[in-house]
C-alpha cells in the first residue's frame, strides 16, 4: 500500500490555502428573507465555518458587503472558531441586513477580495443575485475570470431566472445557483477540489 510522504504533508501545512468566504449581508437579504435566502446564507457560512475550523491547511478569511461597504471583515485567519465565535459571526450578519442603507456592493466586493488576496486564494462569493435591479451584467463578472485566484460566484436567491441564466453564461463553471442549502456542501466540495488541482 501506497503511503503519503510525511515531508510533503509538513509542506503543505507551511504553505496553507488561503480561502476567502465574501458573503451577501445587504438589506435585500433580509427583507426578502421570506424566501429563505437568508437562512440559507447563514447556513452556508456555517457550514464553512465548521468544514475549516482547526484545519491547519487552511486559512479561513470572512468578509461582508452590502449598501454601506464593499468589505465588512466578519472571520479573519487568526480567530478561534468554536461554537461562541461562530454564533457572534452568524449574528453579526443578520444585524449587517437589518440596518444597512439599500444598495449593492457585489462587483466591487469581488473585485477587492481578487486584488487583495495572495496569489491562488480561493474565493467564494455568494450573492442573492439582484442584478437586473442594479443592472448586473456578464461583463461585471470578468473578476471571476481571475488567473491570480480561483473566484468562483454562488447564488443563493434569484427573481426569476436571471440569476440561472448569467451563471450559465459565465465561463469555466465559475458561477453557479444553489436553492437549496442542502446542495451546497457538493458545490463547495467541487469549487474546492477544482481549486487544488
Amino acid at each position: 500500500k501506497r503511503r503519503g510522504n510525511p515531508a510533503d504533508y509538513d509542506t503543505f501545512l507551511s504553505n496553507p490555502i488561503n480561502v476567502k468566504l465574501v458573503v451577501d449581508v445587504s438589506a435585500s437579504m433580509y427583507r426578502f428573507g421570506y424566501d429563505g435566502r437568508l437562512e440559507r446564507l447563514l447556513e452556508a457560512t456555517l457550514m464553512i465555518m465548521e468544514c475549516f475550523k482547526g484545519d491547519k491547511r487552511f486559512n479561513l478569511h470572512i468578509t461582508g458587503h452590502n449598501g454601506s461597504s464593499p468589505t465588512i471583515d466578519l472571520v479573519h485567519p487568526s480567530m478561534e472558531l468554536d461554537e461562541a465565535t461562530q454564533l457572534r459571526v452568524l449574528e453579526s450578519m443578520v444585524a449587517h441586513t437589518q440596518y444597512t442603507y439599500a444598495g449593492d456592493h457585489t462587483i466591487e466586493a469581488i473585485e477587492v477580495a481578487v486584488e487583495e488576496s495572495a496569489p491562488d486564494t480561493l474565493v467564494i462569493a455568494i450573492s442573492d443575485a439582484n442584478l437586473n435591479r442594479y443592472d448586473i451584467t456578464l461583463k461585471d463578472l470578468k473578476p471571476l475570470q481571475s488567473a491570480k485566484v480561483h473566484a468562483h460566484l454562488i447564488f443563493i436567491a434569484s427573481l426569476g431566472d436571471e440569476a440561472a441564466a448569467l451563471a450559465k453564461a459565465v465561463p469555466n463553471e465559475r458561477a453557479q445557483c444553489c436553492m437549496n442549502t442542502s446542495d451546497l456542501p457538493l458545490i463547495i466540495k467541487k469549487i474546492v477540489t477544482s481549486a487544488l488541482k
